[in-house]
């Protein structure tokens, strides 16, 4: 029976430039302006406000990108996060899989990104192009009819594999299956704090030090906990129960 697939995407967009000119310390402020990269697509997707520049990208992804039929058979689903390049030509390369759901779903969307290629209106840094980073998001989900909006049933996947997660880990103190669910979770929600810190907390248990300091600095990158001590040092901290007082404490 053939499944019917809704792709819900949703647009990320995390501009990073990478094309900042040094400037020289002088007495005059100088007024700088700075223009993103805009896709444009071709005259059935050419826009100019904001709001349907991204829905035309939406738009442009939802009627190119197909569900690979290996990832639906394995029940692969989630969150898909791609960041690529805009060049000051308006071409579109270095593409990163930030959160992969297979190999599959990556060749397929880094082969629609690719299908952009000079689609895109430059960024400008004083009028001048200048190549800079956007990110975006692609939820796949199996067995969801057309046109049904599935936000709340990826927000549901995951708090069910994050309940199981933490019931393994605090209740049953078994790290190895918990750390399954957990990562479970972050396909569905690859940037969720709860999820990632607690993963961290896991990582930690399990020994993996590098992999909890890597989930916990992507917390700070997302914002919003810059200011919070019991973060801050994560990974300079001597035990997990140390941290895990702190965690507690801040519930």
């Amino acid at each position: 029976m053939k499944r019917t697939v809704f792709i819900l995407l949703c647009m990320i967009v995390s501009i990073i430039s990478l094309g900042q000119e040094k400037t020289k310390t002088t007495n005059e402020i100088k007024e700088v302006t700075v223009s993103l990269p805009k896709f444009i697509g071709n005259e059935e997707f050419a826009t100019t406000a904001k709001e349907t520049q991204f829905s035309s990208l939406y738009d442009f992804i939802k009627k190119n990108v197909q569900y690979p039929e290996k990832a639906q058979v394995f029940h692969k689903e989630g969150t898909e996060i791609v960041s690529f390049v805009v060049t000051s030509t308006g071409k579109v390369t270095d593409f990163k899989i930030n959160n992969s759901i297979s190999p599959e779903v990556d060749e397929e969307v880094i082969r629609v990104l690719k299908t952009t290629n000079n689609m895109w209106k430059p960024a400008t840094h004083n009028g001048i192009p200048v190549s800079q980073e956007q990110e975006i998001s692609i939820a796949f989900m199996v067995d969801v009819p057309n046109g049904t909006d599935n936000t709340a049933e990826i927000y549901n996947h995951a708090k069910q594999f994050f309940a199981k997660g933490n019931n393994r880990l605090f209740t049953k103190q078994n790290s190895k299956t918990a750390l399954k669910y957990y990562n479970r979770a972050i396909c569905y929600l690859p940037n969720d704090k709860a999820i990632l810190i607690t993963r961290g907390l896991c990582k930690y248990e399990l020994g993996d030090k590098p992999g909890a300091c890597q989930d916990w600095n992507k917390i700070k990158s997302l914002g919003g906990f810059e200011s919070n001590a019991y973060l801050k040092n994560f990974c300079e901290m001597e035990g997990y129960a140390e941290m895990l007082n702190i965690l507690q404490e801040k519930k």
